[in-house]
């Protein structure tokens, strides 16, 4: 039986194939501790992914960003997005209006956090309960914002 992978890499490789026909596409080169991080914090795939679509730039796929690799860590251990972190969900980009585009890093299925109501709760915050799942992994997700436009998910709530 194949195992099913969590992230369509060929599918993300073709959106950067499309961004790289407007944009200078250059890969970064992370530290190896950074590599050791990605690999041990998210296993052999997701890790990999991570490792492998490290750049320079964030980029932006339709409505939708890819924040760079080597700073993920730090907005994800931002004092307010920790809670994210450690209730499972992993921040990857944002969406209009700044809505968190997140991971799911028990599903590897990609949705967004409505910014607003994030942060302006006070106490503790149930990511469980604003998390607006897509059902998509990450490669298929950001393929899908920038072929489809407009007509992809670009805020937590444009995801029934």
């Amino acid at each position: 039986m194949e195992r099913e992978n969590k992230v369509n890499t060929a599918l993300f490789d073709k959106a950067i194939e499309i961004l790289s026909q407007d944009f200078e596409v250059i890969k970064w080169q992370l530290t190896k501790t950074a590599e050791g991080n990605f690999r041990r914090n998210f296993g052999d795939e997701i890790g990999e992914f991570f490792i492998t679509h490290s750049y320079r730039s964030g980029w932006r796929f339709g409505s939708n960003s890819f924040y760079q690799m080597y700073l993920l860590h730090g907005e994800n251990y931002k004092k307010h997005n920790r809670e994210i972190y450690k209730q499972g969900y992993y921040i990857i980009g944002t969406g209009a209006n700044e809505d968190l585009i997140v991971l799911n890093l028990n599903t590897a299925t990609v949705g967004f956090v409505d910014s607003d109501a994030f942060y302006r709760g006070e106490a503790e915050v149930d990511i469980n309960a604003l998390f607006k799942d897509t059902g998509l992994d990450m490669g298929t997700f950001y393929y899908r914002s920038i072929t489809e436009g407009d007509q992809f998910y670009t805020r937590a709530s444009d995801v029934k």
